[in-house]
């Protein structure tokens, strides 16, 4: 089994590391992922995109292609600007490419806290709509946001059918 490798904002110098050595996971949706896409789905190895489904690019905005840092597009996302992630559309094609998976990162991608119960059920009821809604099932990989995993979180999206759960295990791609 090869080890994970956790990317966020995606940028052409990764393409030089040895990538098909990991099993590589993308968090958050962010376009820059989108924008490599033709190259990354060249590497030889399962890829899962975790998306936020309530963090969402609407079809008719363009989008902003320049590099930006994950948090910093987390600001803008929860300020209502969502240029610097993917939409549907593009999700969809990703999901149709060989060893290119989809996964759930969550509706609002902020919990207050995920130790409260009603909270993860609000989240995960979202979640699950608008996957079924917008590429018509829900994936059973489930990749916690922050890499914030808790033994009632994990209980919850066990009883709605996920079975793969990513969390602080990976490597994050800064340290190759």
């Amino acid at each position: 089994m090869k080890p994970i490798l956790m990317i966020h904002e995606f940028k052409e110098d990764f393409l030089d590391l040895p990538l098909e050595d990991y099993t590589l996971t993308f968090d958050d949706g962010l376009y820059t992922q989108y924008k490599f896409i033709n190259e990354i789905k060249k590497i030889n190895t399962r890829k899962f995109f975790f998306i936020s489904s309530n963090i969402i690019c609407p079809e008719n905005i363009d989008q902003n292609d320049n590099f930006i840092k994950s948090i910093d597009a987390h600001k803008k996302a929860f300020a209502g600007d969502y240029t610097n992630y993917m939409k549907w559309s593009q999700i969809k094609i990703i999901d149709k490419l060989k060893d290119c998976y989809i996964g759930c990162h969550s509706h609002f991608h902020k919990l207050k806290t995920a130790s409260c119960v009603e909270c993860i059920i609000l989240d995960n009821r979202l979640m699950l709509h608008d996957f079924i809604k917008n590429l018509g099932y829900v994936p059973r990989e489930f990749c916690f946001p922050y890499n914030y995993q808790t033994s009632l979180y994990k209980e919850i999206l066990s009883l709605k059918g996920f079975r793969n759960f990513y969390g602080r295990e990976r490597i994050d791609i800064s340290i190759l």
